[in-house]
């Protein structure tokens, strides 16, 4: 499914807005504020796994390979040798 990238970019305030706009809506009853509280929760995690995703790596993953040849070296270091 294609989303035009103006309407991508609010997805996050659009679903908190719906989740506001159902209470006055429909009142204060149940389903009504489930349906605002789901909203609005979807709202704040969409937020923060776009945010979560544009950050930069803290240090990149290493291969399996890499993380091998790594271990063996410090074991190396750390065996005496004979």
């Amino acid at each position: 499914m294609w989303i035009p990238d103006s309407i991508y970019r609010k997805l996050p305030a659009i679903y908190a807005a719906a989740g506001l706009a159902l209470i006055p809506a429909f009142g204060r009853n149940g389903p009504s504020v489930v349906s605002a509280v789901l909203l609005m929760g979807a709202g704040g995690l969409t937020a923060l796994w776009r945010f979560k995703h544009r950050q930069a790596p803290e240090q990149p993953a290493l291969t399996p390979k890499q993380e091998w040849e790594q271990r063996r070296a410090k074991r190396d270091q750390t065996l005496p040798t004979q």
